[in-house]
């Protein structure tokens, strides 16, 4: 027998369980592209002293300046929409790139105000950076932000309440699944992972250090393509994360080409905005399938 045939039968005989979501018009799975701006919050959050480190703000200033333009320009080669988070900050700072993401078609979602971790916050102050933050959006966009993603994914056990009370859509920042679940409250959680991520990958600073030794795109390629392919047969929903300050460099832009082109030759693929994964999510209820266990199930008699 054939390599080849051997192949295709190990393909053909691969554990494929039911759909974990049954996505629109047919499609086997969802992707949503997401990329967190974080520019020069990625160096102020930590430090404000560090704005006078110029060689290490520039490379955080190279994504909003050098990156998201690149970045747009590959999304409108593809014809494929994505999701920007952005900081408060940094909308302020950068409002004509705001401006032109959402006259590109694609989504703008709340990310903190200076990127701050919400884990050493109380309360009542993540509740005014949220305030400050859709105000922020608000009066730049023209249009109120429904979707949040929360700085470094942390999230506190009151984020999903205060999110809902004001009027939040959806939330992108646990990692407890890997297709969207409503909270009790009705927010609609978006989860992601660390592995489909590009800080992980990419990032390096001598210092403060941040990263370890970037890694090559083909082998980042593998990755993602990997569990992108098996999402696909589980019926998943892809969410991927990625920095313009890191995915904006050339090499990584052509590895996020490849990856795009690959996935659409797969095909079945929805790729979404966050917005509009979330109002699915809320109007079919009924197309989640739930596998956890220890959830009481009622047995009609």
């Amino acid at each position: 027998m054939k390599l080849s045939e051997v192949v295709s039968q190990v393909v053909a005989s691969r554990f494929r369980p039911e759909p974990r979501f049954i996505w629109p018009e047919g499609q086997r799975c969802a992707a949503m592209l997401c990329f967190d701006v974080d520019g020069e919050t990625t160096a102020l959050s930590e430090d404000p002293q560090l704005a006078r480190r110029r060689t290490l703000m520039s490379q955080c200033e190279y994504g909003p300046r050098i990156g998201v333009p690149r970045l747009l320009g590959l999304l409108d080669h593809l014809e494929v929409p994505a999701t920007f988070f952005i900081p408060g900050y940094i909308a302020e700072h950068h409002p004509r790139m705001v401006e032109v993401i959402v006259a590109r078609g694609h989504e703008v979602g709340l990310h903190g105000y200076l990127h701050e971790k919400l884990a050493y916050l109380t309360e009542a102050e993540e509740e005014a950076i949220l305030v400050r933050c859709i105000g922020v959006l608000e009066k730049i966009t023209g249009r109120r932000p429904v979707g949040f993603r929360a700085p470094w994914f942390e999230t506190n056990p009151w984020t999903a309440g205060l999110l809902a009370r004001h009027g939040l859509s959806y939330c992108a920042s646990e990692m407890g699944d890997d297709v969207p679940y409503t909270h009790p409250n009705g927010l609609v959680e978006i989860p992601g992972q660390w592995l489909l991520e590009d800080w992980e990958q990419f990032a390096f600073n001598a210092d403060p250090a941040w990263g370890s030794i970037p890694e090559n795109c083909a082998k980042v390629f593998d990755l993602w393509w990997r569990e992108f392919e098996a999402m696909h047969d589980y019926g998943c929903c892809f969410v991927l994360t990625l920095h313009p300050w890191l995915s904006g460099r050339p090499s990584r832009v052509r590895l996020l080409e490849d990856l795009i082109r690959a996935m659409q030759a797969k095909a079945a693929v929805w790729f979404a905005r966050g917005h509009e994964l979330a109002s699915y999510v809320r109007a079919h209820p009924e197309a989640r399938r739930e596998i956890d266990f220890d959830r009481p199930v009622s047995i009609s008699r």
